[in-house]
């Protein structure tokens, strides 16, 4: 076991509004106020939505690539850390230095009139219907 004691620092709520592109707003405002570790929670829904799901088979692990049109509910918790590379997921792309990285997993409803259908993986990607998220600073 690996443990680390942080305190806590600063604390977030942001409202994304409708059209807001999830990541350029959320990197920006974490670039912006230079929050280098934290924990995320949110809720809302979002317009389109990109995830990505993984599941291991018998040629290890897979990753699936969904993109919604139709609006989502949803409900994710995360972290938020500045690796010297790119995580895999966010898939081809490179970094000169380490930039920040908000990782979540969430839940997401499965659209108007499917209720009943939920999805989980990771969000990857998204424009925003309405949300609130919560950031929690950790120093």
């Amino acid at each position: 076991m690996r443990v680390e004691e942080r305190k806590l620092g600063r604390i977030f709520q942001m409202v994304l509004e409708p059209g807001d592109d999830f990541y350029g707003v959320v990197n920006a405002f974490v670039k912006e106020k230079n929050i280098r570790s934290g924990s995320v929670f949110l809720f809302g829904a979002l317009q389109e939505t990109h995830m990505l799901t993984g599941f291991k088979d018998m040629e290890g692990f897979n990753v699936d690539s969904r993109t919604f049109n139709d609006w989502r509910e949803l409900v994710a918790v995360g972290n938020i850390s500045w690796p010297d590379k790119p995580p895999a997921a966010l898939g081809d792309v490179t970094w000169d230095k380490p930039q920040p990285y908000v990782h979540l997993h969430m839940a997401i409803s499965g659209g108007p009139g499917k209720t009943e259908d939920v999805l989980v993986g990771h969000l990857s990607g998204g424009e925003v219907k309405g949300m609130f998220m919560d950031i929690y600073e950790l120093v």
